[in-house]
């Protein structure tokens, strides 16, 4: 063979290597959090939604965090603008996808940072920067690999609380049942004390 010939399939082969070797390119996982945007009683401080993701290397810890800056922010640094406190760790499978029930929060930040996930509607307390948009965000092997993660904005909408009022076709003949039952018993109370 050739040297020329050698060095070119050598060449060829190193590439083919590599090439097959590189990781997934940054972004290439996403996420979706279920509900969103998040529903919410007025007093309600917690609630739990559906983290999904895919694109992740295989059986390879998750990390999953709430943040309050996009990691598509220059100054993102996840030590920062994530909850110490509000994140979970589950373990990744063979096929780099899954999803965890995870609790977001509506306030201050559980480790008592100055900021918070917030309602529009909501106030912040003295010192605490208010947030109306914070995100989800996952990554794989260490909650500092910014080369896997992606995230997903969530938000919080507030219901009024009020329990919903049942239709008049279903309450009138519930009421007349109970009024029947209870004329029923009294009649037959009656009767048996004569």
């Amino acid at each position: 063979m050739k040297p020329r010939l050698i060095v070119k399939s050598l060449a060829g082969l190193a590439l083919v290597l590599g090439v097959a070797s590189m990781a997934a390119p940054a972004g290439a996982s996403t996420v979706t959090v279920t509900p969103n945007p998040v529903t919410v009683t007025p007093n309600q401080t917690t609630a739990n939604v559906t983290a999904s993701w895919t694109g992740l290397a295989a059986n390879t810890l998750v990390f999953v965090d709430i943040c309050k800056k996009s990691i598509v922010d220059p100054t993102f640094d996840v030590s920062a603008d994530c909850g110490a406190y509000s994140g979970i760790t589950p373990n990744g499978n063979a096929a780099g996808a899954n999803s965890s029930v995870l609790e977001v929060f509506r306030g201050q930040d559980p480790a008592g940072e100055n900021w918070g996930c917030f309602a529009a509607g909501d106030t912040a307390p003295a010192g605490v920067t208010k947030y109306t948009t914070c995100y989800v965000r996952v990554t794989d092997n260490s909650v500092l690999n910014n080369d896997s993660d992606s995230e997903t904005a969530f938000t919080f909408s507030v219901s009024s609380g009020d329990v919903p009022e049942a239709p008049l076709t279903i309450l009138l003949p519930v009421l007349g049942t109970l009024a029947a039952l209870g004329g029923f018993f009294l009649i037959r109370r009656q009767t048996a004390s004569v």
